[in-house]
């Protein structure tokens, strides 16, 4: 892949009021520092102050608004207003270019997932970050790479991601079976389950309706199979053996009930939200699938039974899809140093921490991922760092929504079992290539 990658992020969705409720539920004294503002007096960013917005995906609305509530407290002049955006990312994604587009100032700052930087920033919706204002030592590299374009720094790291492997360990160990390393081992251990749990949970599940899961699904799929949904010379690896057999696979696995037909019609909120409702033995999800899963107020079913692992592919170890969201100052927002004061807060050790500690949204700063105090906190946080460390961004283009609309609507009909794939690909490998020209 090109040496400038983006990630994607996405998460479990979380109803708004249940998740406001909660977040208003949570003690705002913890040990988590304001900032002292920074000097700004550069040409692209605003020295005014003053009330900000954040708009964020309601997927991880609690955590966000505990920390807005903290840095409120602290800065009664200068409060921060959360707007809870879909977690739906085509919806999330067309309100945010409705504002870019209005160049209405809306939103000050935006959570954005990083696939989306190419576009808000050639469009001039996102402000340039300075580099003597927002340092990036400790953070991660690929996240600071993918807030970059043009090389300018857009976006600022605000979350990492990457997929991996949910299983229940309560069932597995009463089949008396391993977590599974490659893909037949995971529906031999779903076989073994099954039959001890007659009219039970179903196999596996993840997102695949025709939206931004089902593209995820089918770059995981392709690169497991050794493929490349975009090759390094930014054009679509589609019309390859590798990317047939992906797609086949994932096929199969459809037609099969490996994967549960219901997944059809989910995201990857929804795939989450029915293991965690115990429909599942296993699930690909995003870090936030743990928090949700360790709710131990009966929201979830399977409380104090779910282990991680890596995802499986067609012969062994799966290739994850990173994702991640990254923080934009919106060009025509106001009070922009005061947001800019937020970014850096937001990305700083101690909100990091308890971002992860209240939400386990995996951080971006490397030295976390050392802490073995956090380790010990946060078991599935080895597996995620793990993931990150091999996962492949999606592709770098200013029409990633196009691009990503144009392959999830084409192949929906081959994962359905109405297509097939060697018939699909050679024709959705030129729609694309001239997408990304």
């Amino acid at each position: 892949m090109r040496a400038e990658r983006l990630v994607v992020g996405r998460g479990i969705r979380w109803g708004l009021a249940a998740g406001l409720a909660l977040a208003f539920g949570l003690s705002a004294t913890a040990c988590v520092p304001a900032p002292q503002p920074v000097p700004t007096d550069t040409a692209s960013i605003s020295s005014e102050r003053g009330p900000i917005v954040l708009a964020i995906p309601d997927d991880s609305a609690a955590t966000w608004t505990h920390l807005v509530r903290v840095w409120n407290e602290a800065h009664p002049s200068e409060p921060i207003t959360l707007r809870v955006l879909s977690a739906d990312e085509t919806r999330r994604h067309n309100e945010l270019v409705a504002a870019g587009e209005a160049k209405s100032g809306e939103f000050s700052l935006l959570a954005v997932d990083r696939a989306w930087i190419p576009q808000f920033a050639e469009a001039g919706w996102l402000a340039e970050l300075p580099a003597a204002e927002f340092p990036t030592d400790g953070l991660q590299a690929a996240a600071v790479s993918a807030g970059t374009y043009g090389g300018a720094l857009y976006a600022y790291p605000l979350t990492a991601d990457a997929g991996v492997l949910y299983y229940r360990k309560d069932l597995l160990a009463a089949a008396k079976v391993k977590p599974p390393t490659t893909w037949a081992e995971l529906t031999s251990a779903c076989d073994k389950v099954l039959a001890q749990t007659r009219g039970g949970p179903g196999c596996y599940g993840q997102g695949l309706q025709s939206s931004e899961s089902l593209t995820i699904a089918v770059a995981e799929a392709i690169d497991s199979a050794g493929g490349e949904l975009v090759t390094e010379t930014g054009v679509p690896g589609l019309d390859t053996p590798a990317a047939t057999t992906g797609v086949e696979w994932l096929a199969e696995a459809v037609q099969d009930g490996s994967i549960d037909s219901d997944a059809l019609g989910w995201d990857d909120d929804e795939a989450a939200r029915a293991f965690v409702a115990g429909d599942l033995v296993f699930v690909r999800g995003w870090s936030r699938t743990w928090n949700l899963a360790q709710q131990g107020d009966g929201s979830s079913k399977v409380y104090g039974r779910v282990g991680v692992a890596a995802l499986v592919g067609p012969t062994g170890a799966a290739v994850p899809t990173a994702g991640g969201l990254s923080l934009g100052l919106a060009t025509h927002a106001r009070n922009q140093a005061t947001a800019a004061d937020v970014m850096r807060w937001l990305a700083s050790d101690p909100i990091q921490r308890e971002a992860l500690t209240r939400g386990a949204l995996a951080p971006v700063r490397d030295s976390l991922y050392t802490d073995q105090g956090l380790l010990k906190e946060q078991p599935q946080l080895t597996t995620v760092a793990a993931a990150i460390k091999v996962a492949r961004p999606l592709p770098v283009t200013t029409h990633y929504a196009e691009f990503s609309t144009t392959l999830s609507e084409v192949l929906y009909p081959v994962v359905q079992g109405s297509a097939q794939a060697s018939k699909t690909l050679p024709g959705l490998q030129t729609r694309l290539a001239e997408l990304l020209k």
